[in-house]
């Protein structure tokens, strides 16, 4: 049997047939170096970050409290994120495996699954949210002015966030498709867009008005519009060919193989960030100096794992393309060496902001209190980050293998029964406050990670793929 006599995407895989080698074109995608994958997915990813930053940046000249908001508000909105990724993440899978397998055909009912998917997944999904958002702002005890702000964002950026959802995964189609250039620049545009509508909604330039909190987040919601059209004209400049006529009548197989993977793939990361939702409520319990320093390290923080994150990304699409190729060894040996790239790379990143960090800190804010907070959980950075990287570059390779249940399941275990809990207890138990919160992620992330390790040196992905 061949990869072109592959049975359809409703048929179990067979492991034990025999395979004969993959198309040119399937040959020529798997063995792209992963540079060319990773690098505009850093650059994309860098421009997410500053994007963050730079609404951090802002907020702290424009308000103590509305730099606060946005430190809540951030949690909320990755959160949202998280929610839309679930069909953008499966349909990036399987789009990649099946590429990778030489069936243009599948992964183009793949790639329009998605897009349908998370569509009108986002039109329920941001109505529900932008409704309940002010009162679940409500429990965690933030001050009054605080909480005015970040539920004004959240209530503008939620409820206009499915051009968000839909972008996506236009960017998870374009990635996995091998154009990760096309997304970057898109988010290019996104943030320009919203660099701008931030200075205008801030500082009121030319006599316009002052529109705060929610002049930020509209400033948001237009650059998703911005990377929106333009990711879309790159998915047809690239050839990517939708059958939108069939939008309406999705194979039921598609639907399930997406939600399949996508549920559980994005169930990770979901739990993940409801856990420092949580361990966000505990650090508003100490005050709202504490919850600015945790949003500045948080916001300083981003720069160190980014490199991580994003050979990650790239790792994910790769492993995709030859496991759908069945070249297990490659990348078996691939993940290996990325893990291993990514911890050196994130280990020194953390030395260098660690040795910068008091004019790292002085470009937000002038406090000593949330200077003095920053920095020590900044320096409990050190051992977290390279940890981080066994979660943030192996556990993509397992999903992109289709090991997708796993990383769930250890995800909770140990986010909750390490993380969580021992936030409480240093954190909150023995006083040690922020720096102790950031002990217990520590700890969170080197265990976490070092069974995903494991797993991945197992070899029990092998058998798991989509296709």
């Amino acid at each position: 049997m061949t990869s072109r006599d592959a049975p359809p995407p409703s048929a179990p895989p067979s492991n034990s047939a025999a395979r004969v080698p993959a198309p040119p074109e399937t040959a020529s995608r798997a063995d792209r170096p992963l540079a060319a994958l990773a690098a505009p997915i850093f650059a994309e990813n860098l421009v997410r970050t500053s994007l963050t930053a730079v609404d951090q940046f802002m907020l702290y000249g424009f308000a103590t409290a509305a730099a606060a908001a946005m430190s809540a508000a951030g949690q909320f909105a990755f959160f949202l994120q998280l929610l839309y990724q679930m069909p953008s993440i499966g349909a990036g899978i399987l789009v990649s495996q099946a590429l990778g397998a030489g069936r243009r055909e599948d992964a183009e009912r793949y790639a329009l699954g998605g897009l349908v998917l998370v569509g009108a997944f986002s039109l329920v999904v941001s109505g529900v949210f932008a409704a309940l958002v002010a009162p679940v702002l409500g429990l965690y005890g933030l001050e009054s002015q605080v909480r005015a702000h970040a539920a004004t964002f959240l209530v503008i950026y939620g409820g206009a966030s499915a051009f968000m959802a839909f972008n996506l995964g236009q960017a998870a189609v374009l990635r996995a498709w091998g154009h990760p250039r096309d997304a970057m620049l898109a988010n290019v545009a996104a943030l320009g867009t919203a660099v701008t509508g931030n200075w205008l909604a801030l500082y009121g330039p030319f006599g316009l008005p002052v529109t705060g909190m929610a002049g930020v987040a509209w400033s948001n919601v237009a650059g998703q519009i911005v990377a929106f059209a333009i990711m879309g004209v790159s998915l047809r400049k690239r050839g990517v060919r939708l059958p939108w006529r069939d939008a309406f009548r999705l194979p039921v197989d598609v639907v399930r193989g997406i939600l399949r993977i996508g549920v559980p793939t994005a169930g990770e990361m979901l739990s993940y960030n409801l856990a420092q939702i949580v361990i966000m409520g505990m650090v508003a319990s100490l005050g709202t100096e504490a919850l600015a320093a945790y949003g500045l390290v948080i916001t300083l923080s981003r720069y160190v794992f980014i490199f991580g994150v994003s050979v990650g990304n790239a790792g994910q699409i790769k492993v995709g393309w030859l496991v759908g190729a069945r070249r297990f060894d490659e990348a078996y040996r691939g993940v290996i060496r990325w893990f291993l790239s990514g911890a050196a790379v994130s280990l020194g990143a953390s030395i260098l902001m660690n040795l910068g960090k008091r004019r790292f800190i002085a470009l937000f804010t002038d406090d000593p209190a949330i200077a003095a907070l920053a920095s020590g959980a900044l320096l409990v950075g050190l051992a977290l980050e390279p940890g981080r990287c066994l979660n943030t570059i192996v556990i993509p390779g397992l999903k992109g293998s289709g090991d997708v249940r796993f990383p769930v399941l250890v995800g909770i275990l140990f986010m909750w029964g390490v993380g969580v809990l021992g936030a409480r207890i240093l954190g909150l138990g023995l006083g040690l406050g922020l720096a102790g919160i950031w002990i217990a992620m520590a700890a969170d992330e080197w265990l976490r990670g070092l069974v995903m390790l494991s797993r991945w040196r197992s070899g029990a992905w092998r058998g798991k793929a989509a296709l």
